[in-house]
């Protein structure tokens, strides 16, 4: 078994996980929209005070997560992770520091209309929680993954990673920042999504490598479209890649303003 708590990878099934999702002709890939904490935006301000109500707050530091519970979404306490339902809403969440999110997509067969999810998970828990815990968290993602998958019509899910912080030049350790923990994060995430779906995903942006500021991220299902609010960074840290490739990645930020 392996340490998510999922059956190994046999080396003749590594071909069969995709590179990348593989997405029907009418379908548009999940686009980005990033924007910079000291710009106003109009449209982001609107959507905003539209999202940020109890309905679409996947609220993971001030939630009451009795009441979220009743309402479907998952979570094993205060600190731990909050996963919300599958439906047609946008979904809002910010205060992701250390914290990485996972926003899925599909088309729902029933009703034609896009429907998503949007995780927030702290990596003292699913990385560096005991074994049940991690094991746990796995399984909860896995599930929402599948129920996903099950509830829409074919090649019509996509599944993204984003948030974490990174810092090349910053100490292995700063206060709740850990180094190792964006990539460990990133690693743990792509390997339940492909060992659930059998696609690696892409990662929408590099990590906030500004460590101690908060990304917002604000998911508009009906148009594919995930909003990643932040302080400004070096180019280098805004662009997408596939989490197989995260090393190559480093690199660029390892030189990134050099």
């Amino acid at each position: 078994m392996s340490e998510l708590g999922f059956p190994e990878f046999k080396l003749e099934n590594k071909k069969n996980i995709q590179e990348k999702v593989h997405l029907r002709e009418d379908i548009t890939p999940i686009g980005k929209e990033i924007a910079d904490f000291a710009i106003e935006n109009e449209e982001l301000e609107d959507l905003r005070e539209q999202n940020e109500g109890d309905a679409n707050n996947v609220d993971f530091e001030n939630g009451d997560l009795d009441a979220l519970k009743e309402k479907g979404f998952k979570t094993a306490g205060y600190g731990s992770y909050l996963i919300s339902p599958i439906d047609e809403r946008d979904w809002y969440s910010d205060r992701y520091l250390n914290c990485t999110a996972v926003v899925a997509i599909g088309r729902d067969k029933d009703t034609n209309k896009d429907i998503s999810f949007l995780s927030h998970q702290n990596p003292e828990y699913f990385i560096d929680g005991n074994s049940d815990e991690v094991e746990f968290f796995s399984r909860e993602l896995s599930k929402s993954l599948e129920e996903l998958k099950t509830c829409s019509q074919g090649d019509t899910v996509e599944v993204l990673i984003l948030g974490g912080n990174f810092n090349p030049s910053a100490k292995e350790k700063e206060g709740d920042y850990q180094h190792r923990h964006y990539q460990q994060s990133i690693e743990k995430l792509s390997k339940i999504i492909q060992e659930t779906l059998g696609f690696d995903p892409k990662v929408l942006t590099g990590p906030n490598n500004n460590v101690g500021s908060e990304t917002v991220i604000l998911v508009e299902t009906q148009k594919r479209k995930v909003w990643v609010e932040r302080s400004k960074q070096l180019p280098e840290f805004n662009q997408s890649y596939q989490a197989s490739k995260f090393k190559e990645e480093e690199a660029r930020w390892l030189t990134a303003g050099k």
